[in-house]
């Protein structure tokens, strides 16, 4: 070995080709699973699954992924979701019940629904599941760190929400049919975000329509943009709030 091999420049790491492996690598996990059960909950479970497990290995440690009911310290509950991202670190988890998952509305910061394919029922579906959570109260209350500054507390940001698919149910994947019937949402059940594996992927930006505003990736990287697109979104978000625990307490004093 000489000391040119030695101080050698490292080769390119090709990260379009990483997220093309990741995308082959989801798509061949739901197709294994469509194949080895004709039982449609089953194949609905492998999806979700593929889906819930790229999510988590691909978000930082900061971030979990569940599936889930979100609820509120008034009581209120969201209706059962696919895919939720949550905080792993600041926010407790009160209830799990045999194998069910119950977290307080403070520690989430996107809900996605996954289905067999994108199409208008299957939005309005995904929005529906979305605004269920949204709908939910959540509390914040103040920071005191060690040094004894007070942190005032900080509004509880807007919760994402999207689709994930195995593929687009449209001719024209990402056309006028997807952007009408993202734009027909009520503002509570709008999608921010979504992937249809097959297909590629979407985002619609804050305060943007689908029809004026909406961003798409084709199928070979549609994945990556879907995930780096929903980190950045995540970033900018920053930490959740710290939830009141007297508030979700009360109810035990008499």
């Amino acid at each position: 070995m000489t000391a040119n091999d030695v101080f050698s420049d490292p080769p390119a790491f090709d990260l379009r080709h990483a997220f093309e492996a990741k995308s082959d690598q989801l798509a061949a996990r739901m197709k294994a699973a469509s194949r080895l059960t004709g039982h449609g909950p089953t194949i609905g479970d492998g999806s979700e699954e593929g889906w819930r497990v790229m999510l988590e290995e691909f978000l930082p440690r900061r971030y979990a992924v569940s599936q889930a009911f979100v609820i509120d310290s008034q009581g209120n509950s969201s209706l059962q979701l696919d895919a939720v991202v949550h905080d792993r670190h600041f926010t407790p988890l009160f209830w799990e019940i045999d194998g069910a998952k119950f977290l307080p509305a403070e520690s989430v910061y996107a809900v996605f629904e996954i289905k067999p394919e994108l199409n208008l029922g299957y939005l309005r579906e995904a929005g529906e599941k979305v605004g269920s959570v949204r709908g939910l109260h959540r509390t914040s209350q103040r920071i005191v760190h060690a040094g004894g500054e007070v942190m005032t507390p900080k509004p509880p940001p807007s919760i994402l929400g999207g689709i994930l698919a195995r593929r687009s149910g449209w001719k024209s994947a990402f056309g006028q049919p997807l952007k009408d019937g993202l734009d027909g949402l009520p503002d509570t059940h709008r999608l921010d975000l979504g992937c249809g594996l097959t297909d590629g992927a979407f985002e619609v930006p804050t305060g943007a329509t689908a029809v004026n505003g909406m961003t798409t990736a084709d199928a070979a990287v549609g994945l990556a943009f879907f995930a780096m697109r929903l980190l950045a979104r995540l970033q900018r978000m920053g930490t959740v709030p710290a939830l009141d625990i007297d508030a979700y307490t009360q109810v035990l004093s008499r």
